[in-house]
């Protein structure tokens, strides 16, 4: 076994120690000595505390389901950009804490898409911030109450990707919305970010209690964004489609 394997894998475990002084404690064994079972057992090590970071990383993302790109049928909105996605899934975006933004009606697969891009984040060892526009609202509000607002900015700005689904379905306090302001602006330096949003953007500003802080919101929002149009039927409700359709062939058929 070449102890430069056993290294490698002591180095992934932090082990350094042990690195450094693995040659000589081989030395003064003064015989060959079977590294295979070592190399084995340090694998298992490895692989252990990558699925345990997986995990913990998943639960701090609070993602409210886990969905893939793989299970995603793009041929059932062919106008989806398929080529815009896969580019984004290759998180290249996140290097230049650049905003994609997912635009269109309810239904189509923004959400499914975000949380598969940011799930790829997550294996990636990317931390990721997930929350909805309307329950980061709560949450800045609840931190206001507890005095722990500061706990909350730090969750956010210490992620790699923020994932903010439902953009605009709310609107906000003058409160809430300066908070918010103050957050997109502080994004733009340590960031990444999704946002989805069923609304027009023409309307964006309808959401904020005043015009002055709608506009600079929404300024920083589109600041360097990749944007995707959602458009098709409801992907949400393709089984019902499809099982619709059937029932409305078979009557036809039936009346024939």
């Amino acid at each position: 076994m070449n102890t430069e394997i056993v290294k490698s894998l002591l180095g992934e475990l932090r082990l350094f120690t042990a690195v450094q002084d693995l040659e000589s404690i081989l030395a003064d064994q003064k015989k060959a000595v079977n590294l295979e079972w070592v190399a084995q057992l340090l694998e298992h090590e490895v692989d252990s505390r990558k699925q345990k970071s997986l995990k913990r990383r998943i639960q701090t993302a609070q993602f409210p389901e886990i969905t893939t790109l793989e299970s995603f049928d793009f041929s059932f909105n062919p106008d989806i950009d398929e080529a815009k996605i896969r580019d984004l899934a290759t998180l290249k975006f996140l290097d230049q804490n650049q905003i994609a933004l997912f635009l269109g009606a309810p239904g189509v697969g923004k959400t499914h898409l975000a949380l598969a891009i940011g799930l790829l984040a997550v294996q990636d060892g990317k931390r990721v911030f997930c929350t909805s526009a309307k329950r980061m609202g709560q949450e800045i509000l609840l931190g206001k109450l507890r005095g722990n607002l500061d706990s909350l900015f730090k969750r956010m700005l210490s992620a790699q990707l923020w994932v903010i689904d439902d953009w605009g379905v709310v609107s906000m306090s003058r409160e809430v919305a300066e908070e918010v302001f103050d957050l997109m602006d502080r994004r733009k330096h340590n960031a990444a970010m999704i946002l989805t949003s069923n609304r027009d953007v023409s309307e964006w500003a309808e959401v904020f209690p005043d015009p002055i802080i709608a506009n600079a919101t929404v300024d920083r929002i589109f600041d360097r964004a990749k944007t995707v149009l959602f458009k098709g039927q409801s992907y949400r409700l393709k089984g019902r489609i499809q099982t619709r359709e059937l029932q409305t062939v078979d009557a036809g058929t039936k009346k024939h």
